[in-house]
């Protein structure tokens, strides 16, 4: 091999060589495996995983819960898994997380093991549940059935209609002292929703936590019911769980009240 002119070539003795690969191959069995997120799972205080929709309307808010959720799990020492399916869910999986958070992903399409393995996971207690939005989207929908147990949960209800050109409007607070509204003023306003109506109010057989003023709407619409819940709590379950209406825009996240009641559930579901 040429070299240039003034400088001196160094041969690594060929001993040297099969010594240092030897030690090599050794250093890398000694290697640790980090796998991505392991270091956070680790000291994490607990573990949620996160039933997020896949594509269509509600990605920019879910974009948006990711990012959020990021910073608030740095924050709160906890770790978040995401699926976009039911397709990983089974008794074995759910084991390993003490809260699921439904990010906007539909009460239908689910693989039967997941159905029961999520109906064991609230009904035993066995972690918290937080649903969002397209959570109490109930009824005959893409070819799918109601899942009747799942309306049970969400208080007997059956999704109804909804303000398809959005409203904005206040939300009252009804039980100041739940943990979940610790440090929420006593009304806030949300802008341009959707706010699903149902053919009940699932209040007889929920804990309301906070309730719409259709009074409020603006623009003004038909698309009322009356009694109003949008953030609710069902004790006769033993698992913690709250539903939170709000969910469509990914501005929600820069609500500091909607911000505030989720960071809240998060911690009080998984039993912090």
């Amino acid at each position: 091999m040429a070299h240039a002119k003034g400088h001196m070539s160094f041969q690594v003795p060929r001993s040297w060589f099969y010594a240092f690969t030897r030690l090599g191959v050794v250093a890398l069995f000694f290697i640790p495996l980090v796998t991505p997120g392991s270091a956070q799972t680790s000291s994490a205080k607990f573990r949620a995983v996160a039933l997020a929709e896949a594509g269509g309307i509600h990605k920019p808010f879910v974009d948006a819960a990711k990012v959020w959720l990021q910073k608030e799990s740095a924050a709160e020492h906890f770790a978040v898994d995401y699926i976009q399916s039911t397709d990983p869910i089974d008794d074995a999986f759910l084991s390993h997380y003490q809260l699921f958070i439904q990010l906007n992903y539909p009460p239908y399409g689910w693989t039967p093991k997941a159905v029961t393995a999520f109906t064991k996971f609230i009904e035993d207690g066995r972690g918290g549940w937080i649903g969002f939005h397209h959570a109490t989207l109930l009824g005959e929908f893409d070819g799918y059935p109601m899942w009747p147990w799942f309306s049970q949960f969400m208080g007997g209800i059956r999704f109804k209609d909804y303000i398809p050109k959005f409203a904005t409007a206040t939300v009252d607070v009804e039980d100041k002292f739940h943990p979940v509204m610790t440090g929420v003023g006593s009304s806030f306003v949300v802008e341009k929703e959707e706010w699903y109506t149902y053919d009940k109010s699932p209040r007889p057989n929920v804990r309301v936590l906070a309730r719409v003023d259709e009074t409020t709407y603006s623009p003004d619409t038909k698309t009322k019911m009356g009694d109003h819940p949008v953030v609710w709590t069902n004790e006769h379950y033993k698992a913690r769980n709250v539903y939170i209406f709000m969910g469509h825009h990914p501005e929600l996240f820069k609500n500091s009240a909607f911000t505030k009641i989720f960071h809240n559930s998060m911690l009080w579901a998984a039993n912090q």
